[in-house]
């Protein structure tokens, strides 16, 4: 069943690429020996599709902060630590990924992130005191990627 799920994808990503090469240049004719060279080309890029087995990034930085338990808050590289020490399997930009869902989290208000850079998990209060760490959190960061 995975190697039929490869299949498949790997004729799209061939597919896709030899459109992208026909239009890009019509008056160049595709042979068989570029295609087999893009063949090639994906077989060494892409060895295998493998799925993670760590949970969702918003789990680990939420059970990171917890767990880490500092005062005013972790910083995102203590973040970046915990995770690396709990899971296994992470990808390559981890540190890119982490970044971005730290923003993401800050912007719909499951975290706060104080002016000094740390982090801590956002708690309604009776009186709103949290209310413009969320609001500075908005502005302060660049948007987020699309």
């Amino acid at each position: 069943m995975e190697d039929q799920r490869e299949q498949r994808v790997m004729k799209k990503l061939r597919d896709s690429i030899l459109f992208r090469l026909a239009t890009s240049n019509p008056s160049v004719s595709i042979n068989s020996t570029h295609v087999s060279f893009i063949e090639h080309r994906l077989r060494s890029q892409f060895k295998s599709f493998h799925t993670p087995t760590h949970p969702p990034y918003a789990f680990m930085i939420k059970r990171a902060i917890v767990k880490l338990n500092e005062e005013g808050g972790s910083t995102q590289e203590a973040i970046s630590e915990f995770i690396r020490r709990e899971y296994e399997d992470l990808p390559l930009a981890h540190v890119r990924i982490l970044d971005i869902h730290l923003r993401k989290l800050c912007l719909v208000g499951d975290l706060v992130c104080t002016e000094n850079g740390r982090w801590f998990k956002h708690q309604v209060k009776q009186n709103n005191t949290n209310l413009g760490h969320i609001l500075s959190c908005r502005s302060s960061r660049e948007a987020l990627p699309s």
